[in-house]
């Protein structure tokens, strides 16, 4: 039972992350900066946020969308790169919790996440991620550019992770109003 459950988990992060990258390409293509890079990148908030809630599960989910999504639109010359492609997009995220546990002392529940924690550790993923992205790209030489392309994608990623938690925050606040009791 346990291991149908995870897998049924990842499935569900697989598609919530695959149908984040569809919409983030037909609403901001037109915001694609280079190879892999986009202006506005709303799945790197969902990465987080799964990651955050399903750990190895949403990891292994957000792997399994990106080979599909680097077969479809990233081919990187050959089925293993765009296969260590996909484990850099699946196991950033999970890299970043880490380390935002260990030195922001934030605890796996998450109980006391604070504006300013959630912030840190979308920077950290949005470093991170960008970094370990950008430095594969280059090894490839898939991009030539690693400094312009680093920094393009570390505020795609920070703006796409504030839009879905902005997201997020205005859905709970209407869900609370909602169930509070009327006076």
């Amino acid at each position: 039972m346990l291991l149908a459950k995870k897998i049924v988990i990842s499935l569900a992060c697989a598609c919530f992350y695959y149908f984040a990258f569809m919409f983030n390409k037909y609403i901001f293509n037109e915001y694609t900066f280079s190879f892999g890079v986009n202006w506005i990148f709303v799945p790197s908030g969902l990465q987080l946020i799964l990651v955050l809630t399903a750990v190895e599960e949403a990891a292994i989910g957000i792997m399994l969308a990106s080979w599909l999504i680097g077969f479809q639109y990233y081919y990187l010359d050959s089925d293993l790169n765009t296969v260590i492609t996909g484990i850099i997009t699946g196991v950033s995220p999970l890299i970043a919790r880490k380390i935002s546990f260990d030195f922001l002392h934030i605890e796996e529940d998450l109980k006391d996440l604070t504006f300013k924690s959630i912030l840190q550790m979308s920077i950290i993923f949005a470093l991170l991620s960008a970094t370990l992205h950008q430095l594969w790209f280059f090894y490839n030489q898939v991009s030539d550019k690693f400094i312009d392309n680093l920094i393009v994608m570390v505020i795609g990623n920070l703006t796409g992770t504030v839009m879905v938690l902005v997201l997020i925050k205005f859905a709970v606040s209407l869900l609370k109003r909602h169930n509070s009791p009327v006076e």
